[in-house]
């Protein structure tokens, strides 16, 4: 009717432009908060601290060989018990330092028994607390005056710090 009528006028541009600008503007928004959604959603990389010199969880290998070696020494008559008991100490306490991120090389068992426990690293701190009581009376007891230590091999020694090293969980 409004053609007929011949009162129909085209709409000039300068009427149309602020539409035309604000839709642009709205979809260089929605495109931009698409963008920004897919790269907060993306899952972050878990980067885990490298404190120590075997610090990833796969290198377990590498800790049981250094167990195989303190074994093997022993085995060849490299190092005598005394050695290989001490070594197998250092290499559980060198492996828990690594995994706890705090040195507890020189703790002693009460001190061990000292370090606070928490949820990730509790099982891992009981496992080495019952390792290093193993250990200590094979280590430090005088044969000649305590047969029980002298009932301890080397090859069960290396069982319990092989024993600590696969079951801690990081």
């Amino acid at each position: 009717m409004i053609m007929a009528a011949g009162k129909f006028t085209p709409l000039d541009l300068a009427d149309v432009t602020p539409y035309v600008a604000s839709m642009l503007a709205l979809i260089v928004v929605a495109v931009a908060l698409i963008v920004l959604t897919v790269v907060v959603s993306r899952p972050r990389r878990r980067t885990s601290p490298g404190t120590g010199a075997h610090r990833s969880t796969s290198d377990k290998g590498e800790w049981l060989a250094e167990i195989e070696d303190v074994r093997f020494r022993f085995q060849t008559g490299e190092i005598g018990s005394d050695d290989a008991f001490s070594e197998l100490a250092g290499i559980a306490r060198r492996f828990a330092s690594d995994r706890l991120g705090r040195d507890v090389t020189n703790h002693t068992l009460a001190e061990l028994h000292a370090v606070p426990r928490s949820r990730s690293n509790g099982k891992g701190l009981d496992l080495l607390r019952q390792t290093i009581s193993a250990l200590y009376p094979p280590e430090f007891a005088d044969a000649a005056t305590q047969a029980h230590a002298g009932e301890t091999s080397v090859d069960e020694a290396a069982g319990w710090v092989s024993n600590l090293v696969e079951r801690w969980r990081s």
